[in-house]
């Protein structure tokens, strides 16, 4: 008998292979194997990518060689790789040894200081050093036919095969969500309803993992949150709590928002205790310090779950911790986090793209690749401030994920004006004016 591919049967073939391949296998946090195979196979044609480009078109990273007569970039830079500007000289000294070729470094160092900004480069996507065969990934030109041909294999791939069954994989998971949720907020108390939920909860976050292809090693498992701690971690996005709540239920805090974040929201309040705020109480630290000491002091409660740098960053840097966080009187709980560029552009940038723009580009990326390190737990030593510990909490995260410590508030993504873009830039104009001319105006006028 002959077996007729009609829609119906296409569908319960599909229905079939999501049961049994997809959620049986993330109701009990187990992999099939698929998508390492995938990530091992994708990692192995942007190798053979990669070559391709050197091949037809040389190292695009070697520097051209300078032009006979011109100072090339390296003789601007000492040992360490600064501009070699000697500082800390005398006015006089420096009159004696200036000549007008110094200028040209002088320019060059406040032109890198400006580009080369340590603050706002973590506002932007993170730099790759190959190309991934994404376009959205500018930079990167050298294109040859062969390249070009796996890039439309590729095209294809990720919005006619992996885009609708990623999609039909989030909307089972938001869907399993909200049903999960609902039952339990008309059910009474008993002996395993906490168990239970967050159960349900888990598994409704590992399909949404599993809807962007995610692949999360998580390192020493055993120093993962307990109750009546918090967890801290370093931000890139929304998706870092879905990553987390993959592996444990954590009670989530943060602020209210609108739209399909709020639905979500609304959604895991239903039946479990997060402590969400209005952006107007955010500001209230004794309000918040106080609902948050209350959930700790609940044993009942799942660990807290924050963010403390406020905001998200590109997963290359850690910004200022609010020091907030680390002044409950409870056990730190801190988790480095980091994920591969090369399969995904994990960073969400609010200002620029709303959470539904995020996420379709995330849907139609390779795949989600990430590392998550629990470190040791840790508690605010005697004669130690907040401020301390929140630096010490931030510098073993940097350490552990390979990221780079920043002292500023990340914060200042939102509040900078143009007024104060002006300011710093007639700052450095005054800096490097002084740099040249000296302390006082003698010299020009010689």
């Amino acid at each position: 008998m002959d077996l007729e591919f009609t829609p119906l049967t296409v569908l319960a073939g599909m229905l079939v292979y999501f049961v049994f391949m997809v959620f049986i296998p993330a109701c009990f946090g187990i992999s099939m194997g698929g998508r390492l195979l995938y990530i091992k196979a994708l990692s192995k044609c942007f190798e053979w990518g990669q070559a391709g480009v050197h091949m037809d078109f040389g190292d695009a990273t070697t520097p051209l060689e300078p032009r006979p007569g011109r100072l090339s970039r390296s003789s601007s830079r000492n040992d360490t790789g600064q501009a070699a500007i000697v500082r800390n000289r005398s006015f006089n000294t420096f009159r004696r040894e200036f000549h007008m070729g110094d200028a040209c470094d002088f320019a060059n160092s406040a032109i890198e200081a400006i580009i080369d900004d340590e603050v706002t480069k973590g506002f932007s996507a993170e730099h790759i050093a190959s190309w991934n065969l994404l376009w959205r990934n500018k930079g990167y030109n050298f294109l040859s036919w062969r390249l070009t041909v796996v890039y439309c294999l590729g095209l294809i791939v990720r919005y006619f095969i992996l885009l609708p069954m990623r999609v039909i994989c989030i909307c089972a998971s938001i869907g399993w969500l909200l049903l999960a949720m609902a039952v339990f907020s008309m059910l009474p108390q008993f002996k395993y309803r906490r168990a239970v939920e967050n159960w349900s909860t888990v598994v409704a976050h590992r399909l949404f993992c599993r809807g962007l292809t995610a692949m999360i090693r998580f390192h020493d498992k055993k120093n993962a949150a307990k109750p009546g701690g918090v967890c801290v971690a370093n931000h890139t996005s929304p998706i870092d709590t879905v990553v987390l709540s993959s592996e444990g239920a954590y009670s989530l805090v943060g602020q209210k928002h609108g739209g399909f974040l709020g639905g979500l929201q609304n959604a895991l309040s239903m039946a479990q205790n997060h402590v969400w705020f209005e952006r107007s109480l955010v500001n209230d630290r004794a309000a918040v310090g106080k609902r948050l000491r209350d959930h700790l002091a609940d044993k009942t409660n799942n660990p807290i779950l924050i963010f403390p740098e406020g905001t998200c960053i590109n997963n290359t840097k850690v910004y200022m911790f609010k020091k907030g966080s680390f002044e409950l009187n409870a056990p730190i709980y801190p988790v480095a986090m980091k994920y591969d560029p090369r399969f995904a552009d994990a960073f969400w940038n609010s200002s620029k793209e709303g959470i539904e723009t995020y996420l379709f580009r995330l849907l139609t990326s390779w795949a989600l690749v990430a590392d998550v390190w629990y470190l040791d737990p840790t508690e605010i030593q005697e004669n130690e401030s907040s401020v301390d510990f929140s630096l010490r909490v931030k510098r073993d995260i940097c350490q552990k994920g390979g990221l780079v410590e920043v002292g500023y508030d990340g914060m200042i993504k939102r509040e900078m004006k143009k007024d104060m873009i002006e300011e710093a830039k007639g700052n450095i104009a005054k800096t490097y004016r002084r740099k040249i001319l000296g302390d006082d105006a003698s010299f020009a006028a010689q």
